[in-house]
């Protein structure tokens, strides 16, 4: 394989995993809606389709492994402007990735603050019931139900 064509191929790889990253940044923002609605089927198909672009989007990085053990220097390119027009691709995927990453983290964030406030609804629904059973309101379990929960948030 000339150089050249090695060069085309790595461009190739750099859009290919551009376009990844353009899918994944869309898929993000959508799981982060997903998050804030609460909405865990949305959720769910989101994570099912984001494991498939990641699937692919290490394929790609696997293919592009060889190109990082050589000198950018020494690569030879059809023009100035390709390798140019590469080094701008690069820099959008690592942007892109970077924003990809802050989303996650916010979304797990988000995740784990709904987590931690069913966890604290099901302690106080728990204590609750035990307060019921103390007083004596076992024998009706609609008094119960309406003790334990909260719709305040």
């Amino acid at each position: 394989m000339t150089s050249e064509s090695r060069t085309e191929q790595l461009f190739s790889l750099m859009e290919a995993k551009l376009g990844l990253l353009s899918e994944l940044r869309n898929v993000a923002m959508h799981q982060s809606e997903a998050v804030d609605k609460q909405d865990l089927g949305e959720l769910l198909q989101l994570l099912g389709r984001k494991q498939s672009l990641m699937d692919r989007l290490l394929a790609i990085q696997d293919l592009l492994r060889p190109f990082q053990q050589e000198d950018p220097e020494t690569r030879q390119w059809s023009s100035p402007e390709r390798r140019a027009s590469c080094q701008a691709t690069k820099r959008k995927c690592d942007q892109w990735l970077q924003e990809i990453l802050v989303m996650e983290q916010r979304a797990m964030e988000a995740m784990s603050s709904h987590r931690d406030a069913v966890s604290g609804q099901l302690v106080q629904a728990t204590d609750a019931m035990r307060l019921s059973r103390a007083y004596g309101f076992e024998s009706d379990p609609d008094i119960q139900l309406e003790s334990a929960i909260s719709l305040d948030g």
